[in-house]
């Protein structure tokens, strides 16, 4: 018979903690019940189709599967399984410790990675094991700066981590010193290595500090591998091209620290020091469409019916399809090929639902293994190329021709000198510069063609 395993999840969103339901995980489903006091609350839900305007005192349920374990909006809180994720790493060291076993592959080592670092994340929920659990982790919370003498070695050990995770340097550090420094540092996906951590990113040598800690700034910290060298050079030139064309991102600084090269993006799910609810699109359709398992399950022309229904569930901007229609037409002309669904996130509950600002805007079409148009499967073939297809993928995204002619003028318009700014990154390999610079050339053609017809 299936072990039934439980949680519960918390959140801080109105400022003060508070338990927002019960969470239970069966071999075939899981399922979450709102306590009557959240409910009574109006605050936010834990996702927008699971908000507790819709199903009230009913529990929500949602069927499990092998490639989706748990309710999709809980899946960013487990660390994903591939080969740089340094969460999964930290976390399956400390489960180590703890059980004095290696942990067995499986749901349940999943679930206990999740209720481990599960809290203190991106967005506005916490995951524990229980209420107990979760009263002793707010007690902590905002954390407090370490006394300086244990900072400095704390500081020593995380570089000499990253180093020996990231670079793949042959040092060693201590895994207990860092769990003191950071505690169980939460969960966020990626290829690339990412911590969440708080830093004064303008001193010369950044020092980390747990998520939340007073007077330091949260963001997502970025580790460029050797694999990517030149990644972040230019991710942090298509942040600064996106601000450009009128876009909200959020601030960043490039750092080099010896050979580690570091991209700090602020955090956007932060205000006045509360939480904000933060949710993928992918998350937000896998909830709605039990079908729906991986982004290869729904085509790009379908996305705008996606947001029309979404639309008639929480209040959206006007603009929300022009909005990412504009978005996939940035990511063709500026190589990013990696634009999936999780790269595309909602701010707020079902009241006040926004886009959140453009992040993870890589490059990536640099390096010829990810050289794809689009990440999200499209079917072109009654168009006479993909430049014709994506002018056509404005209708299907609500908008007239004129609207569509306008997006893409402004797009490329956006977009002029960028192959000249990839160009000039002289730390970035003249393989990659050479390569995007290509494939920008190439994609604004094409669209400059079918819009002349």
């Amino acid at each position: 018979m299936p072990r039934v395993r439980h949680g519960v999840i918390w959140s801080r969103i109105s400022g003060r903690p508070g338990k927002m339901g019960d969470l239970v995980l069966t071999g075939q489903e899981t399922s979450f019940t709102y306590t009557r006091e959240w409910l009574a609350s109006g605050q936010p839900g834990f996702c927008l189709l699971g908000d507790g305007s819709i199903w009230g005192e009913s529990s929500v349920t949602y069927p499990v599967s092998e490639r989706i374990p748990v309710f999709p909006r809980l899946l960013s809180l487990i660390p994903g399984n591939n080969p740089r994720n340094l969460q999964r790493r930290h976390y399956l060291d400390l489960l180590r410790r703890q059980t004095g076993r290696e942990p067995p592959p499986g749901m349940e080592t999943e679930w206990q990675l999740m209720l481990l670092g599960g809290h203190g994340g991106i967005g506005h929920i916490d995951v524990f094991a229980d209420d107990l659990t979760a009263q002793q982790w707010y007690r902590h919370q905002p954390p407090k700066a370490p006394p300086r003498s244990q900072s400095r070695n704390a500081q020593s050990e995380l570089w000499r981590m990253i180093k020996h995770e990231v670079l793949d340097e042959a040092t060693d550090f201590d895994p207990q010193i860092i769990e003191e420094a950071l505690g169980p540092t939460p969960s966020v996906g990626g290829m690339i290595p990412k911590l969440l951590v708080s830093i004064d990113p303008d001193t010369k040598t950044p020092r980390f500090h747990p998520p939340d800690t007073p007077g330091e700034r949260n963001v997502v910290l970025k580790i460029e591998p050797p694999e990517y060298t030149g990644l972040l050079d230019l991710e942090a030139l298509c942040l600064q091209v996106h601000r450009d064309a009128g876009f909200t991102t959020p601030r960043w600084w490039r750092i080099d620290h010896g050979d580690l090269r570091l991209l700090a993006v602020e955090r956007f799910d932060r205000r006045d020091g509360r939480p904000l609810p933060m949710e993928s699109l992918f998350s937000v359709i896998a909830t709605g469409d039990h079908h729906f398992r991986e982004t290869a399950d729904i085509l790009l022309e379908e996305l705008g019916g996606v947001i029309d229904r979404l639309g008639q569930i929480a209040r959206l901007p006007a603009d929300a399809n022009e909005h990412l229609y504009r978005r996939f037409l940035m990511a063709l002309l500026t190589g990013n090929g990696d634009l999936h669904l999780e790269n595309l996130s909602l701010l707020g509950g079902l009241d006040d639902c926004r886009w959140a600002p453009v992040y993870d805007p890589a490059p990536m079409r640099a390096w010829p293994r990810h050289d794809l148009v689009s990440a999200i499967p499209f079917d072109a073939s009654e168009y006479t190329d993909h430049g014709e297809f994506f002018i056509a993928l404005g209708e299907h995204f609500g908008l007239s021709s004129q609207q569509t002619e306008r997006c893409i003028e402004a797009a490329l318009d956006a977009t002029a000198d960028y192959a000249t700014r990839v160009m000039a990154l002289k730390k970035v390999p003249k393989r990659q510069r050479e390569q995007l610079q290509a494939i920008a050339q190439h994609e604004r053609e094409l669209l400059q063609q079918h819009l002349r017809e």
